[in-house]
């Protein structure tokens, strides 16, 4: 799917400070109706189980952070060729956020696992 950067970032920025405020209506606003929010915790870090399908179930999740996070670090990265954020929290640990987005948010990618994140910082060079 090819989505123009400078949409991109500003879709991103603002699931972004919507969820950091707790902002249910911008969660909204930016969440496309059939939005899906997957998380991967490996049963090591916390991460919902199954699936949350739906703009109000998500957003009635995400809207939890701010009280959820501890002096949470939190970053715009590129990942997997889209906008990314990178989130380093002292009560979860860290977490990579992939988002796909066609002007909303389409579905939400959790990478919790720490097991999955050790390669993180690394830079992975791609050759056929």
């Amino acid at each position: 799917m090819r989505v123009d950067r400078g949409e991109q970032r500003e879709v991103v920025e603002s699931f972004l400070a919507a969820v950091t405020t707790g902002d249910v209506q911008g969660l909204m606003d930016v969440l496309a109706p059939e939005v899906i929010l997957i998380a991967d915790g490996g049963g090591v870090a916390q991460a919902v189980r199954v699936p949350v399908y739906g703009a109000k179930k998500v957003a009635n999740l995400l809207r939890l952070f701010p009280e959820a996070a501890q002096n949470p670090k939190i970053a715009l990265l590129w990942l997997n060729g889209g906008l990314g954020i990178r989130i380093d929290d002292e009560a979860g640990g860290p977490s990579l956020i992939s988002l796909v987005e066609e002007g909303r948010v389409a579905r939400i990618f959790a990478m919790r696992n720490p097991e999955k994140l050790g390669r993180v910082e690394a830079e992975t060079r791609l050759e056929r």
